[in-house]
């Protein structure tokens, strides 16, 4: 390990105070037999005492991890494979400010066709790590057992919602914001997302559960009633403009954060089963919304599985469920059963399920298939 890290800690000089200096080259493994040269000529002069270079490249690390895999790892393999990619430019070197200068005012460096080069924020300036993150990172690659991807920040989510993680490994412990959720079969799947290089890069981490993250706030800190009336009124506005046309360029950008945001909180648990019932309907309208087919499917099964239980809610509340599973199956039954319950008892209904009501009643039905043996009666 030391050596594939170009670390020799006897001759180290470098303190444990002197950062990481996040490098670029377009070609690794050049620059790793460059390195290895250059640790060989501090060695052998005398009369100095150079630091060996401290330095890792991913690239060619993660080369000896798919080295030592069998072809039974396949699946592992392919996690190698797109790291390297995604980390193929990198190189970290852990040294002082003096040391990187003239690593980079080298005759060999300025020889070669890509040379040695710092990776710098949109300012110009340099790009550091501490040894902490650096700990973090290494660890990441030798781990392999989550599903990884690197790239530039997600945009455009609004308001952060912030976990903690609990899944065993190097990252547990440690605070992620929640990028996407998704609901499956067999369950919620989160993607989290953790910044990297003073927030230029963000590493993401996939197909985590409700197991491995824990919230920073408990779920009725996040979802209460007047967080729910706020979402109930932002989503029939956004129906609202789809049903109408009223939508502008700029409406569809400001509609799909906020109904991206908004759907991140999809994966919180909540105890009170009428708070739990109506944040249900608004994630399947929210779902709907954005287009999220498999989040849907799974969501109408939930929602149906709570009008069918031995439950009985509200009169409102069982409207926003059965006008969620209507705006999401354009089945008319749905949409005429949230009717009645507004008709037989009109004051339990909010001026917002009422505008929900009157948008419902103005979208197409799906025409319900007739069986063969209908039509041969």
């Amino acid at each position: 390990m030391e050596q594939e890290r170009g670390s020799n800690r006897q001759h180290q000089v470098n303190d444990m105070a002197s950062p990481w200096y996040v490098m670029l080259t377009r070609h690794p493994q050049l620059l790793d037999i460059q390195l290895q040269r250059e640790n060989v000529c501090r060695h052998l002069q005398k009369g100095e005492e150079l630091p060996l270079l401290e330095y890792f490249i991913p690239h060619c690390f993660l080369k000896h991890l798919s080295d030592k895999m069998t072809v039974t790892d396949a699946e592992h393999q392919e996690k190698v494979r797109n790291l390297r990619q995604d980390f193929h430019d990198y190189v970290f070197i852990h040294t002082n400010r003096q040391q990187i200068t003239q690593l980079i005012n080298s005759e060999w460096n300025k020889s070669m066709r890509s040379r040695l080069r710092h990776f710098r924020d949109p300012s110009g300036r340099e790009v550091t790590i501490t040894n902490e993150e650096m700990s973090r990172l290494i660890g990441l690659f030798s781990e392999m057992r989550i599903s990884y991807r690197f790239g530039l920040p997600v945009p455009n989510l609004g308001p952060e919602v912030k976990v903690r993680i609990r899944k065993e490994g190097h990252f547990r412990g440690q605070t992620a914001r929640v990028i996407e959720v998704k609901h499956t079969a067999d369950g919620i799947s989160l993607n989290l997302g953790i910044p990297m290089f003073n927030g230029l890069k963000e590493l993401k981490l996939t197909g985590l559960t409700l197991e491995d993250i824990q919230a920073e706030s408990m779920p009725s800190d996040i979802i209460g009633t007047l967080f729910l009336q706020d979402k109930e009124n932002i989503l029939t506005d956004i129906l609202e403009r789809r049903i109408r046309h009223t939508e502008t360029d700029e409406t569809r950008r400001q509609d799909a954060t906020m109904l991206n945001h908004t759907f991140l909180y999809s994966y919180v648990t909540i105890k009170d089963p009428l708070l739990s019932a109506r944040f249900l309907a608004l994630m399947l309208i929210c779902s709907t919304l954005r287009f999220d087919r498999a989040s849907v499917r799974v969501l109408i099964q939930n929602v149906k599985a709570l009008l069918d239980s031995r439950l009985t809610y509200p009169s409102d509340i069982q409207a926003l469920l059965y006008f969620s599973l209507y705006i999401s199956t354009r089945d008319a039954d749905y949409r005429t059963a949230g009717k009645q319950c507004i008709h037989q008892h009109p004051d339990a209904a909010s001026p917002t399920l009422r505008r929900l009501m009157s948008l419902v009643s103005i979208m197409r039905s799906k025409r319900k298939r007739t069986s063969s043996r209908s039509k041969e009666a």
